[in-house]
């Protein structure tokens, strides 16, 4: 049995060193850790830690938050980053680090309005774009915008190379179940073991598992039981014990489906 942390930010933990936490999320059973660029920098330190450890992804994006006045030069970052270190190559035979696994976080966050709307669209639909002519999937922060957020996917669900995920996944299940219909997938996080979680609890439920992923969006939404303590991968297990319990499975089966759903996305077993 083991698990697969699809969305964290090791970079910006302040307790353990990404060596530590990479160690102990392996104590813990976790295989494999996705490592998420919110930043430039953030996604630069994404592809530094898929170079050194064997079991660490990076996804390379910039976070709502960040995208004022975002354009071609943050693009030509990103895509230098998707082509450092060339070692596979995808099927219009353009060369790309196997270890870097998606683009994202990208999308709207109209909670904190940190960027000007205009921005967040234009950083959105430029780095789906991005994600496409690599062929890659993209993680997508949706944050009180789902009629943005589907405003947006709705004009790429005809490519066949779009695959994407709501991580953090927030919104209610008639939310999730139009992101299912455009083939979307769903990822929860620790969140979903909160006190006051009633109305994501509904939506675990109703999504199939074969939809879901596993995250814990370390340092940030530490699960109940470790809730004061510093979120870290191997806290992952407490996602996938939850939604064991929601969907009266056991753990392994949780954990074996999950991370084959992970593995097949963002084709880890191929990097």
């Amino acid at each position: 049995m083991y698990f697969i942390d699809t969305h964290t930010h090791i970079d910006m933990l302040k307790k353990l060193t990404p060596e530590e936490a990479v160690a102990r999320s392996e104590s813990e059973g976790v295989k494999y850790i996705i490592n998420v660029g919110s930043s430039l920098q953030g996604s630069r330190k994404s592809v530094e830690f898929a170079g050194k450890f064997s079991n660490v992804f990076a996804s390379v994006g910039v976070h709502p938050h960040y995208v004022r006045n975002f354009g071609n030069k943050e693009i030509e970052i990103l895509e230098s980053l998707l082509r450092s270190n060339p070692d596979t190559t995808d099927k219009n035979n353009r060369k790309r680090n196997a270890k870097v696994v998606a683009v994202g976080e990208t999308g709207f966050d109209f909670y904190r309005n940190l960027s000007p709307g205009t921005d967040m669209v234009k950083s959105f639909r430029a780095q789906i774009e991005l994600a496409l002519k690599y062929d890659v999937p993209v993680i997508i922060h949706d944050r009180d915008a789902h009629s943005q957020t589907l405003e947006v996917i709705k004009k790429y669900t005809g490519n066949s190379n779009f695959r994407a995920v709501i991580h953090c996944f927030s919104g209610d299940t008639n939310f999730a179940m139009q992101c299912l219909d455009l083939g979307l997938y769903i990822s929860f996080t620790g969140v979903i073991t909160f006190p006051n979680a009633k109305s994501v609890l509904e939506t675990v439920e109703k999504v199939p598992i074969e939809r879901l992923f596993i995250e814990t969006d370390a340092p940030f939404l530490a699960p109940q039981i470790v809730r004061g303590k510093e979120n870290y991968p191997g806290y992952v297990r407490y996602v996938a014990e939850k939604i064991a319990e929601i969907k009266n499975l056991s753990i392994e089966e949780v954990a074996d489906i999950t991370s084959k759903n992970a593995e097949k996305f963002f084709s880890l077993n191929q990097s």
